[in-house]
């Protein structure tokens, strides 16, 4: 006999429990196709293992399911995300650097991990400190202390910062308060700011992430990653 097929299919920016509800509008598994929805890393996995003979109905499931979710779909194979932005960069030629504070060179090591990075990927800033934002990557000390280093603002200036410093085609930035300590009343623990730029301008995130200090930067790592997606997918 031959062994079960498999197709998968990866989104950010949906919930678990929405692309649950538009798999059972689109029919539900069965008869020979079996789907399991998993949240993993801040993205939702699902997928499809098809039974010998049941390839029709899987393509009839499929048909009727992505529609209803294709705006959450970034892949429908088993690369990481950062593959997928290394990618994109490489398609158009171009390169690509980071700007960090919260999440401490996390989103230049998730870029680094894929084998090849080296063409694409030049450098990261790490600048956990005001000294360092403005030494660095060039972020005014005025933009600082009327703004905070938490901010849209500061997140914008790191990534243009650091595209100028790093001599790069894409950067994306990351600012926020990871805790445990740290937050405050309008800053609470979990805000991150994150900005893509690029050669054809910019785009900027606001997250307010639930968890403790690991978890909140794990996704911040996931969001920027995704951001930088969506910015090299609208140039």
């Amino acid at each position: 006999g031959r062994p079960p097929g498999r197709r998968v299919v990866r989104l950010f920016g949906v919930s678990e429990s929405a692309v649950a509800r538009a798999l059972a509008e689109a029919g539900g598994d069965g008869d020979g196709v079996e789907v399991t929805i998993c949240a993993r890393d801040f993205e939702i996995h699902v997928d499809f293992v098809v039974e010998p003979g049941a390839e029709r109905r899987a393509d009839e499931l499929e048909a009727a399911f992505l529609p209803s979710i294709e705006r959450w779909l970034f892949s429908r194979d088993e690369e990481p995300i950062e593959a997928h932005v290394l990618a994109l960069c490489r398609e158009r030629g171009w390169t690509m650097g980071t700007a960090e504070s919260c999440t401490g060179g996390l989103v230049a090591a998730r870029l680094t991990g894929i084998p090849g990075s080296s063409d694409v990927f030049r450098g990261g800033v790490v600048a956990y400190a005001n000294e360092i934002k403005q030494a660095e990557l060039d972020v005014p000390a005025d933009l600082l202390a009327e703004h905070g280093a938490v901010s849209p603002e500061v997140a914008e200036a790191m990534a243009k910062g650091a595209r100028a410093r790093l001599g790069v085609d894409v950067v994306v930035s990351v600012t926020g308060i990871a805790g445990p300590d740290g937050g405050t009343e309008e800053k609470p623990v979990g805000l991150v700011y994150l900005h893509a730029e690029g050669p054809g301008g910019g785009v900027g995130r606001e997250f307010s992430f639930p968890g403790d200090r690991p978890s909140i930067r794990a996704r911040s790592v996931v969001g920027a990653l995704h951001l930088v997606r969506r910015l090299l997918m609208e140039s």
